[in-house]
């Protein structure tokens, strides 16, 4: 059996009040200075979230939080205050660093007449021997986020990257507890397929029974 080992969660859902909201509120209507204001406070999270995802020696890690920073902004047109507004940014940086990921496999498949070499990391670099297991699992996220359907690898890096619990990934994406479930098993069977197709990955993955 796969044990993954989620990183650590990026703030408790503190109760039925968000001293975001209403800020994000103000952002959405157009108020410059809350605009100004809520990037400043969400940029921290959003950069962490972005350099999970994307890996943190990525070159583009901070084209890609700028990015993200943006599409959140966007993205307040959808936030019903279902969860907090952290945690709905977090959601819109890992859709964006996904994106990301997928656009620059795109482009390396091009250059490279489809091939895609499985024995590297992300980022292109040899991955080393020995890692922890927190940090194996992040770097096999990134490996499947290009692979994956795009809402099994959301799942995935909320779940496995960020340290999402089911119950929040569902209040997140408004999305029922199962469906949550069903996704993060099919993408961690995939995960486990993969592992038992390479022999690194199998290295980075413990796997028992």
């Amino acid at each position: 059996m796969l044990r993954l080992i989620p990183a650590p969660s990026p703030g408790a859902l503190p109760g039925r009040h968000d001293e975001l909201e209403a800020l994000a509120r103000r952002a959405h209507g157009g108020d410059a200075a809350a605009i100004r204001t809520f990037v400043t406070a969400i940029g921290p999270q959003i950069l962490r979230v972005v350099r999970r995802v994307l890996g943190p020696s990525h070159p583009d890690v901070e084209d890609a939080a700028q990015e993200a920073a943006f599409a959140v902004l966007g993205a307040l047109a959808r936030y019903r205050g279902d969860s907090t507004v952290v945690h709905f940014a977090c959601r819109v940086a890992v859709q964006t660093a996904m994106n990301v990921r997928r656009r620059e496999s795109a482009v390396k498949r091009r250059a490279q007449g489809e091939r895609v070499d499985l024995d590297l990391l992300p980022d292109g670099r040899p991955g080393p021997d020995a890692e922890a297991e927190g940090r194996a699992s992040a770097e096999l996220v990134r490996e499947l986020v290009r692979t994956l359907p795009e809402a099994q690898a959301e799942a995935l890096a909320l779940h496995c990257v960020l340290g999402f619990t089911v119950s929040e990934i569902a209040e997140t994406s408004g999305l029922p507890v199962e469906t949550v479930r069903s996704r993060l098993r099919l993408a961690k069977s995939a995960l486990r397929a993969r592992a038992q197709a390479s022999p690194r990955l199998a290295a980075l993955v413990e796997v028992a029974g």
